[in-house]
């Protein structure tokens, strides 16, 4: 009987899928206002804000074959492209002014690290629903091939970095 149950759990095992690699996602964005950045304002960025740069990592094991199809950063879609970088992940704290202070935004791993450098925004109609689901729930979601299948990354919110002011 027992070696029964134990060819059965190997049998079992043998064609149960592989257990599908983590994601972690790291999301960030940077205002960039004219001139001098000013203090610290409660109501957000001023009203004369230029384009808002963003930047989202996805951390997954070691070897992970990956290729990224599209990313939704606050409900609006993009095509994008990977980029491997090497971790820890680190950026100026205040970019206009450099005092050698840095922000951590992705920490030292052994798992590899890709930047989702995000490019032109396009329409994104019929969208599988969990990709739909997790959009209700994360500001930003990056849709991904992981070896033989569709995965996601997701952030539930972005986190504001000092302003960099423009030159």
């Amino acid at each position: 009987m027992k070696q029964i149950f134990l060819v059965a759990l190997a049998t079992i095992s043998a064609f149960a899928p592989a257990q599908l690699p983590a994601i972690s996602t790291y999301a960030y964005s940077r205002h960039t206002i004219p001139g001098i950045p000013e203090a610290s304002r409660a109501e957000g960025p001023p009203k004369t804000a230029l384009p808002i740069s963003y930047f989202i990592y996805v951390v997954v094991k070691k070897g992970t074959p990956l290729s990224v199809r599209r990313a939704w950063v606050k409900g609006r879609c993009y095509s994008a492209t990977l980029q491997r970088v090497a971790s820890p992940v680190l950026i100026e704290h205040d970019a206009a002014v450099p005092t050698g202070r840095t922000d951590t935004l992705v920490p030292k791993t052994s798992d590899d690290v890709y930047r989702v450098v995000l490019a032109a925004e396009e329409s994104c109609k019929g969208d599988a629903g969990a990709a739909n689901e997790l959009r209700r729930h994360n500001e930003v979601v990056v849709s991904l091939d992981a070896g033989q299948s569709c995965r996601y990354g997701a952030a539930r919110t972005v986190r504001a970095l000092q302003p960099a002011a423009a030159m």
